[in-house]
């Protein structure tokens, strides 16, 4: 009626020709994810260490504490916390993925550019930290008690992870933003090269291990060193090998970080 848009009532100031439309910027909804997506990832990588302290069978004692202190701790109470441990590492992967579903879920079909930032930088940090979680601190909980090598599921679960972490790489290029092609190559082919040095030590070490268990008491005389020796290079290989896979996505999300800072 008296020919006023709803803009002008509420105080928007409609761009000038050639110029673009008003960034996102919702302070309380970034805030909201960001609290959640840390939360989770910290739950679950407290929970990890407390797994990895009372229920983990690769767990040395420690040397801070009393030692009979903590194989009374071990022996009475283990049980429980490994099991609060592996809840809690769950309940902080569940707490991201929901808190992640319900940020992107709040602005489709199209993420505005900053809301897409905090996004991939969140996420990002979060797929970190379960990296080391499922290759170092908390392995065997992906087994869930089936005779195949932990190290198996969690290079699974890392080139998962580092998957999601392509995807925000190509929705980056779909918006102009160039990243760095050589250093994702490097990230690619030094995950390619701890992957193959997990299987290649897997085998070595299960081969030993049975030719070991086969041979007859003469053979344990002669070989029983060697046999030993070869099981700790290929455990050795397999520590390594770890930590290479882990830098997979930590190369690839310090490339994206770096970028990101560009949107505001």
């Amino acid at each position: 009626m008296f020919c006023v848009s709803i803009d002008e009532l509420y105080g928007v100031e409609k761009p000038a020709s050639g110029e673009s439309a008003p960034k996102f910027d919702n302070r309380k909804t970034i805030l909201d994810f960001k609290i959640w997506v840390i939360a989770g990832a910290l739950i679950s990588l407290l929970g990890s260490l407390l797994y990895r302290y009372f229920g983990s069978v690769g767990c040395l004692t420690p040397t801070l504490i009393d030692v009979d202190y903590y194989n009374t701790a071990k022996g009475a109470t283990a049980d429980i916390f490994a099991f609060v441990g592996i809840i809690s590492i769950f309940a902080g992967l569940f707490i991201v993925i929901i808190a992640k579903v319900r940020f992107a879920s709040a602005y489709k079909p199209y993420m505005p550019d900053p809301a897409f930032a905090v996004d991939a930088r969140c996420t990002g940090a979060a797929i970190i930290i379960f990296s080391v979680i499922f290759m170092k601190t908390a392995p065997e909980i992906l087994s869930f008690g089936f005779y195949v090598s932990r190290q198996v599921y969690g290079c699974i679960f890392v080139a998962a992870l580092t998957g999601v972490l392509l995807w925000y790489r190509r929705q980056l290029n779909k918006r102009g933003i160039a990243l760095s092609k050589p250093l994702a190559v490097t990230a690619l082919t030094v995950g390619g090269i701890g992957i193959a040095a997990t299987i290649i030590a897997l085998i070595w070490r299960d081969s030993l291990t049975v030719s070991f268990a086969l041979a007859d008491e003469v053979t344990h005389l002669a070989s029983g060193s060697s046999t030993t020796a070869g099981v700790s290079i290929a455990g050795v290989m397999l520590s390594v090998a770890d930590w290479l896979i882990i830098a997979m996505p930590v190369l690839l999300y310090i490339d994206l970080f770096v970028r990101l800072r560009k949107i505001r």
